[in-house]
């Protein structure tokens, strides 16, 4: 596995990217193109959770899946989160199928994954950038490329459904109405998505997901869903590896699971190799 670090720009906005490029195998008789995760960490719109990044992408690297950390814009020094971070998100798009043939990428493959605040920048770019006068209202015409299915875990998806928790936080990640609720631009064109939440968030409500789920479903958008009964919010991984230290209210042994429920159904939809 190569690790590259890159710093892309896009509307004037630089913004860093880590790519986990998987190796070819010596012994393959031919190329091998692997699809590409592009994950948005959470945080709370204000940083960017290590917890989220090279653990996740090192976890999908292990089922055959080029990974890609995007650090997107965050609120700071009266700068919102929005529109930056969805073209932040084309942009990352553009740059991986620019290098598509150097890194062996199926650009047919691309899967988008946010966690918590980065649900909303992924669930909100499904919506945005497959409605034609959403994507051209906020610059994405200008980016090549487009995301086949989106993973969303604890996502926030409605900015007024419980996070963040006043009307003055919110118009710091966007002033911008049309872009507080994810669940109300759905259509028809979105593209599928596997959601996983748990029922006791104490951060983000559970109402949140099931807000995009429903609006997938009303529009027979392919969603899976799963709500587990119990677990704080920012889980992660759910196991060993993204507990902190000595805090073991970071375990969750039915949530971990959720890496091998997406495996799954990323297999089902025929974005990654494998028949179960």
């Amino acid at each position: 596995m190569q690790v590259e670090h890159q710093t892309l720009s896009a509307a004037e906005h630089p913004f860093q990217v880590t790519a986990y490029w998987l190796d070819q195998i010596s012994d393959f008789e031919e190329p091998v193109n692997y699809p590409v995760m592009i994950i948005c960490p959470g945080g709370g719109f204000t940083y960017h959770s290590g917890r989220e990044e090279a653990p996740i992408a090192t976890r999908f690297n292990a089922e055959g899946m080029h990974t890609i950390v995007l650090n997107y814009q965050l609120e700071n020094d009266g700068t919102t989160v929005y529109p930056w971070a969805l073209q932040q998100v084309a942009q990352t798009i553009a740059w991986v199928t620019e290098h598509a043939q150097q890194r062996h990428v199926a650009t047919d493959r691309i899967i988008l994954t946010g966690f918590s605040a980065g649900g909303h920048v992924v669930a909100l770019y499904n919506a945005v950038t497959t409605d034609p006068a959403l994507r051209q209202a906020y610059g994405l015409n200008d980016y090549p490329g487009e995301h086949a299915a989106v993973v969303l875990g604890y996502p926030v998806i409605d900015l007024n459904a419980g996070f963040p928790g006043s009307a003055a936080e919110r118009d710091k990640v966007t002033t911008d109405a049309r872009l507080w609720a994810a669940q109300k631009l759905v259509s028809e064109e979105t593209k599928p998505a596997f959601v996983w939440q748990t029922a006791t968030d104490e951060l983000v409500p559970a109402q949140n997901s099931l807000l995009y789920v429903q609006a997938l479903m009303a529009k027979n958008v392919d969603v899976e869903y799963h709500l587990f009964g119990s677990g704080i919010h920012g889980l992660a991984l759910a196991n060993h590896v993204t507990e902190k230290p000595n805090k073991a209210k970071y375990l969750n042994d039915q949530a971990s699971q959720w890496t091998k429920l997406a495996t799954r159904w990323l297999q089902r939809q025929g974005l990654l190799a494998g028949e179960f």
